[in-house]
């Protein structure tokens, strides 16, 4: 399967540019419509989306409305990410939304290399939208241009891998009861304490070791552990073609940072580059899940009436969703 060259939500979409957008660039630049400058910048994105099959996306509204851009570029070692937006409507609300969308698309199907975004300090409303889509400041990366200082922020990275470092273990183990502290369905009722959780995540290692599974962790830029979960195939050739995605977890601490839809990505990408052609994942209702992964191509395919029993009186649905990949 090619990667999607367009991207649609109830809220905004996001597709490549057509000559027609040198309007929206115009206006973006302040700059008449006819003016030489928005067109060859528009030419420049079209050559990018044909060199490479991606590039700079035009967001539009709910209604069609063109409001602003997000762009991908190609660089050598790392890919740099760009955006802006009209003001003075509403535009600007959209640029968080279109951002989240392009970064986990990017995960997902792009080359496996950095994403960047560089921003001025005082260019709050930038590093704003950037923080919300999940990226973080790499001070390490900040440079001096011209004169001009420029902050860099980095999006997390996906590790898919075998088996569970001993260093990783204990990150996971900490993750997973915080999660299940928190109120998440990952597979305990509340108050597991740590030895519960250990034996299944050791019983996860040993299944690693078989190589019917595979651990993808979200990491941050400077190594902290976001998020993980496992992709585990069945045995049979009837279903050699099918995965299911299990323990799926970000931590409870970051929630709202977009690290959700960018595991979702990574597993995704995992699961495809292993030949996996349709994927399936189980939740417990009550949660909210269902809508949570709905977003990202899901459909329910089947429930357990009081299938999980949370605590005495408290039965919930076990429901099973699947997409192709």
């Amino acid at each position: 399967m090619t990667a999607p060259r367009t991207i649609t939500t109830d809220l905004v979409s996001l597709q490549p540019p057509e000559e027609q957008d040198a309007a929206l660039v115009a206006e973006l630049m302040g700059v008449p419509e006819d003016a030489e400058r928005p067109a060859e910048i528009v030419r420049g994105w079209r050559e990018h989306w044909d060199d490479h099959g991606y590039g700079t996306w035009i967001a539009t509204d709910a209604s069609g409305r063109r409001v602003g851009f997000v762009g991908l570029r190609a660089h050598d070692d790392f890919i740099r990410v760009t955006i802006r937006t009209l003001e003075g409507q509403g535009e600007e609300d959209l640029a968080g939304p279109a951002m989240r969308l392009v970064v986990a698309h990017a995960l997902e199907w792009l080359p496996d290399l950095p994403l960047r975004l560089r921003v001025a300090p005082e260019d709050l409303a930038t590093r704003f939208v950037a923080e919300f889509a999940g990226m973080v400041h790499a001070p390490d990366l900040d440079h001096t241009v011209g004169g001009d200082d420029w902050q860099v922020l980095e999006l997390p990275w996906v590790r898919v891998t075998d088996k569970i470092p001993a260093r990783a273990r204990e990150a996971m183990l900490r993750m997973w009861v915080e999660v299940n502290e928190a109120g998440g369905a990952v597979g305990f009722l509340p108050g597991a304490d740590e030895g519960e959780v250990a034996a299944v995540l050791d019983g996860y290692a040993a299944r690693l070791e078989r190589g019917d599974t595979s651990l993808v962790a979200l990491n941050s830029p400077h190594g902290d552990l976001l998020g993980f979960g496992f992709v585990v195939r069945p045995s049979g050739a009837t279903v050699a073609h099918t995965a299911n995605l299990e323990r799926i977890m970000t931590d409870p601490a970051r929630r709202g940072t977009n690290h959700g839809a960018l595991l979702m990505a990574g597993m995704h990408r995992a699961a495809r580059e292993r030949g996996v052609e349709l994927v399936t994942l189980d939740y417990r209702g009550g949660t909210g899940l269902g809508e949570f992964y709905t977003r990202f191509g899901y459909t329910e395919v089947g429930r357990v009436p009081g299938g999980v029993r949370v605590a005495p009186g408290d039965d919930r649905d076990g429901v099973i969703m699947a997409r192709s990949l």
